[in-house]
């Protein structure tokens, strides 16, 4: 990190935004000898990063068919290279754990719509249906409610706040600068972006990413190009619970995330758009940010409905924060139209860890090497999609969001 005194007015890249996206995007680029700065107007992880649940399951809504899961996939592969290296760099410990998983039905609605998934699903990852019996034999605390659950053989989490803190300690190891400044506009010359105003005077560079989360949108009239990213509020709960630890990692399509922590905490979540009517929904981050006794009690019960025997938990921690929502619920990845010199990484809705790393390496190609193959068609991320864009109903894309 750099003092105010010695403050760098160039760079090859500046980042704006220091949750995991920037801070991914600033670790893959300083890798590769990319001189780099990182803009962060709050902390790093002050954003969507900091209250996340940091799980990192291939089996939720939030992914499709084609190459919404192909990123899925390679990003939850990337997590075994990256840990290992962030943890070695920084003597981090990323409370990083690879445990199969159970998608559980507690009606036959659930159990439909986790069948229809499989469909598309499994040819792809190690995973089965099981009956309740089964799923007893592996849990018996559960409800007995339980009609059956998607067995993965292998799913994965991590603390998301230590995965931010890591991915910028490394970028700076690798030479990166972190500046904690305002960004006030953007440096232009005609189509071309060659810096970054901020309240502490112009940064010139030859490229600038925008990953600034649900701030993202804020870059609208500065490049005059829509950036429909809208905030998602999203609570989520860290209980202590004194019976053993799940052996599973725990989801429902209606009740959320259920997973005991390496660190002795159960996390139970999270809201999103299907809890608030659309006037609480879209109120903002400020709003987003406070917690509410109605999504406490709301997520407590629902916790008890899957594993009753949480009524012997303590409540420890309740989360809130915003969450980086598009109109169509994909990510906003890759070159501005009309411009030069700038891109853009945002819209990550409550996926935003787990499709963190895999962002930086696709920014990182495009920088460096003009396209990526990390993905094989990018058509459904591109920025130039949204071109004609005017207006659009979010609701939709909100509710849709599973976790």
């Amino acid at each position: 990190m750099v003092q105010a005194g010695s403050l760098p007015n160039n760079a090859d890249v500046v980042v704006i935004g220091a949750g995991v996206v920037g801070c991914s995007v600033a670790y893959y680029l300083a890798r590769e000898g990319v001189t780099v700065i990182l803009l962060e107007r709050e902390a790093i992880g002050s954003g969507a990063s900091a209250h996340a649940t940091g799980s990192l399951s291939l089996l939720g809504a939030e992914f499709s068919p084609g190459a919404s899961f192909q990123m899925a996939r390679a990003s939850y592969s990337e997590f075994r290279r990256i840990v290992p290296e962030l943890e070695s760099a920084t003597g981090m410990d990323l409370l990083y754990q690879r445990r199969p998983s159970l998608r559980l039905a507690l009606d036959n609605e659930e159990a439909a719509l986790i069948k229809r998934s499989m469909v598309w699903q499994q040819p792809h990852v190690k995973m089965r249906w099981i009956d309740a019996r089964e799923v007893h034999s592996i849990e018996p605390r559960l409800s007995p409610s339980v009609v059956g659950a998607v067995y993965e053989d292998e799913s994965a989490q991590l603390d998301s706040y230590r995965l931010n803190l890591a991915l910028a300690q490394s970028s700076e190891l690798k030479g990166a600068n972190t500046l904690y400044r305002e960004v006030t506009g953007l440096v232009k010359s005609g189509p071309t972006i060659s810096g970054v105003r901020t309240t502490s005077g112009d940064i010139h560079c030859g490229t600038v990413v925008v990953a600034a989360g649900t701030w993202s949108r804020a870059f609208t009239p500065w490049l005059d190009f829509p950036i429909p990213v809208r905030p998602l509020k999203g609570e989520r709960l860290l209980l202590n619970y004194p019976g053993e630890p799940l052996p599973v990692l725990i989801s429902s399509p209606k009740r959320g995330h259920m997973i005991s922590r390496l660190d002795g905490f159960t996390s139970v979540g999270s809201t999103g758009g299907r809890d608030y009517d659309e006037k609480e929904l879209f109120w903002g981050e400020e709003f987003d940010r406070r917690p509410t006794a109605t999504a406490r009690l709301e997520l407590l019960q629902r916790a008890i409905d899957v594993f009753p025997d949480l009524e012997r938990a303590e409540l420890v921690q309740q989360l809130a924060g915003s969450r980086p929502l598009s109109p169509d619920d994909r990510l906003i990845i890759g070159p501005v139209p009309g411009r030069k010199g700038v891109l853009l990484a945002t819209g990550h809705t409550t996926k935003g860890i787990h499709l963190g790393p895999i962002t930086g390496r696709i920014i990182a190609d495009y920088i460096l090497r003009g396209s990526t193959q990390v993905v094989s068609d990018m058509a459904e991320f591109l920025p130039d999609r949204f071109a004609e864009f005017a207006d659009a109903d979010f609701l939709p894309a909100a509710q849709a969001v599973d976790e």
